[in-house]
């Protein structure tokens, strides 16, 4: 294998690293570069043969069969799965001394194993898109790990040091994967990298993020004795009418707020008073001390209109992650060094920001250096119109190679 050596900014750890010079890629790397030109429409048929492998979260297994064959194919070493139903696999270093560095791409979607996963493409101004569930977020991580890991073995090239190769399950209902892969290997990871985002957007920190189930209930009646019952119906809708009426901080960015209710449920037939109803908010901050203020805003919002109503409140945590942002926040070296390579490929549209809400939370939450980068731009994820610009994926894919291949760890 050869090993690499850059010319980077002196943020990146490494023997070899030289500060104020420009990124310049040896003969080898900038082969692989060539190479990757000349491979798009072999990546597009991969990327697009994921997107269309259902994959819902908790029912990616068949989404896994496929990604943990190709990274046997690709000569990865110790391939398997986790438990959480992870798949990863180890590309070994050119520096047994430095920490280890994780890239993952998250395997499952919002869609339901029942939608439609083909994958359409069409062209329009600029170059083709491809509309799909999940089609970027994360089908494209996915695609470009694999077209990235295919550069790097096909040129003999390796990265700088051992690198896990993660396919992580159930990021979409609370991290699950990259929280269990973490756990398990944690003393070994300097720096874990997040494929899961739009192309330039380089995010460093962890934003808090909690989901609660409110419950409200009282009795069940048939229609023609309703009005004599307090209705769980009535406090869930006062209770919803309330919270969305919250104020959210949209600036400065480091106190950037969401708040949304995402689904309900009460009854079954027209003819009835339901004893229960419920609904989910999903609150976000990227400031830890606003995210407690708003669940505590909710939680009261939500007993006075129960209390209003006459009915029972019953409030559920279905996930907690702590917001953090780690020493360095967008100076930090990995956010440096991950924006020096967009640049060497000469793309200028970089947001460096707070807002985290990918894989790598749970990297930062315990103290490991972590990033999320993106593989190409796009629109309306979480959404049946969902569509990923084929362009710029090469990009996204020389992206992950470059970055794979500069030091990003210290040493163990």
């Amino acid at each position: 294998m050869l090993v690499i050596g850059f010319l980077v900014l002196s943020s990146v750890v490494g023997p070899k690293m030289m500060a104020g010079e420009p990124l310049v890629p040896l003969a080898s790397v900038r082969a692989a570069l060539a190479d990757a030109d000349l491979q798009l429409e072999p990546y597009v048929r991969e990327w697009v043969r994921i997107a269309e492998i259902p994959a819902p979260s908790g029912g990616e297994g068949q989404r896994a069969d496929y990604l943990e064959t190709r990274l046997r194919d690709l000569g990865l070493s110790r391939v398997g799965r986790d438990e959480a139903g992870n798949v990863f696999g180890l590309l070994k270093g050119s520096n047994p001394a430095l920490k280890k560095v994780v890239f993952s791409a998250h395997m499952d979607t919002v869609a339901p194993a029942g939608a439609d996963y083909s994958v359409r493409r069409t062209q329009q101004a600029g170059g083709g898109v491809l509309r799909g569930p999940g089609v970027r977020d994360d089908s494209s991580g996915l695609a470009a790990l694999v077209a990235a890991i295919s550069l790097i073995r096909n040129h003999d090239l390796a990265p700088a040091a051992d690198t896990w190769i993660l396919a992580s399950a159930q990021e979409e209902v609370g991290l699950q994967g990259a929280e269990r892969f973490v756990r398990d290997h944690a003393d070994e990871i300097g720096a874990f990298i997040a494929v899961d985002g739009s192309l330039g957007q380089i995010s460093y920190a962890a934003t808090g993020i909690v989901w609660l189930k409110i419950r409200f209930k009282g009795e069940a009646a048939h229609t023609l004795k309703a009005h004599e019952k307090p209705s769980a119906i009535l406090a869930a809708a006062r209770a919803i009418d309330a919270i969305s009426a919250i104020p959210l901080r949209r600036s400065p960015e480091e106190l950037e707020s969401w708040l949304n209710i995402g689904s309900m449920g009460a009854g079954d037939v027209p003819n009835a008073l339901p004893g229960e109803a419920w609904f989910t908010v999903d609150i976000r901050s990227n400031d830890t001390e606003t995210v407690g203020m708003l669940e505590k805003q909710v939680t009261e919002l939500a007993g006075r209109a129960s209390r209003g109503v006459g009915v029972e409140c019953h409030i559920e945590t279905l996930h907690r992650l702590a917001g953090t942002s780690p020493p360095g926040g967008g100076k930090s070296p990995l956010v440096l060094s991950a924006r020096r390579v967009l640049e060497s490929l000469g793309w200028n549209q970089i947001s460096v920001t707070p807002r985290g809400t990918a894989d790598h939370n749970v990297a930062i939450a315990r103290g490991i250096p972590g990033i999320a980068i993106g593989i190409t731009t796009g629109d309306g994820a979480h959404t049946p119109d969902e569509y990923a610009d084929i362009a710029p994926f090469l990009i996204g894919v020389k992206q992950v190679m470059l970055l794979a291949l500069v030091p990003l760890t210290g040493t163990r």
